[in-house]
């Protein structure tokens, strides 16, 4: 499933408005079931206290909505342009997991793009990470790295990816292999038919996935209708972490607090 998630991500960059709206539903309903859980409403006001204390809020962790807690949260409604209820409210609610994501997201270091062809006519290797061809990354785009290694002897490339926090290992049969290219035999995936191109002149790597849904039912629901073949390529992974670096700080100054006694012991120090 190593290639899959490239381009299974990619599609779910494209899918409907109405699937996102799906999502939100059933996230809304997730909420609503939270609050009627005596122990479940207890946890997440616990866990929304935690988060408010590493903003900067200065939360006591009680588990009630108590005094102190309702003012951070109007606080932190003010700050994020949000009805200042003092309610743990589903738009507040998902709005401070959002956050508490974006402050704890790993950043990895990933490889440089490598393309060794040096011994083209018996081994090739290759690595890098996964972006959708013709579209420029963003801070979302999730950073898949590969390593790839062909061996001509065996027709066939093993494929390494990491996920979050386990390796995936793909075999694939090699159908072509001739001076300039190495091609591998489409593999059947739940949502689509897909293959690695490597192409030496252009020391370029590139999957294609054309849309095949064996279960339209759920394919659709999390890609949406079939539509043109997605294209991955492997590429360098250095503009990519910088763009998670920079939203990372970025959402820090957005997210975090720092209350006035403490700008102002900074601002003593500087004297």
């Amino acid at each position: 499933m190593a290639f899959l998630a490239a381009s299974c991500l990619s599609q779910s960059s494209q899918a409907p408005s109405s699937t996102q709206k799906a999502t939100d539903k059933e996230l809304e309903e997730s909420f609503n079931e939270i609050r009627k859980d005596s122990r479940s409403w207890t946890q997440s006001v616990l866990e929304t206290q935690e988060s408010l204390a590493k903003f900067g809020y200065g939360t006591l962790f009680t588990a009630k909505l108590d005094d102190r807690t309702k003012e951070a949260l109007r606080a932190y409604q003010q700050r994020n342009h949000l009805t200042a209820t003092g309610d743990l409210d589903f738009t507040t609610w998902v709005r401070i997991q959002d956050d508490e994501g974006a402050l704890t997201a790993g950043i990895h270091i990933g490889p440089a793009y490598l393309f060794n062809d040096k011994d083209w006519e018996n081994a090739v290797i290759v690595q890098g990470v996964w972006l959708e061809q013709g579209k420029e990354p963003t801070s979302a785009t999730p950073l898949r790295m590969t390593r790839i290694e062909c061996f001509k002897s065996n027709r066939l490339c093993v494929a390494a990816t990491s996920g979050d926090t386990l390796i995936n290992l793909r075999y694939l049969e090699v159908e072509r292999w001739d001076k300039f290219e190495i091609e591998t035999r489409p593999d059947d995936l739940p949502c689509g038919r897909e293959y690695i191109q490597i192409n030496r002149p252009q020391k370029s790597v590139l999957t294609i996935n054309t849309a095949v849904y064996k279960n339209e039912e759920a394919c659709t629901k999390l890609f949406g209708p079939p539509g043109k073949p997605m294209v991955s390529r492997l590429a360098d992974s250095e503009p990519l972490t910088e763009l998670k670096v920079k939203a990372f700080r970025q959402a820090s100054d957005r997210i975090l607090v720092i209350p006035p006694d403490a700008k102002g012991r900074a601002g003593s120090q500087n004297h």
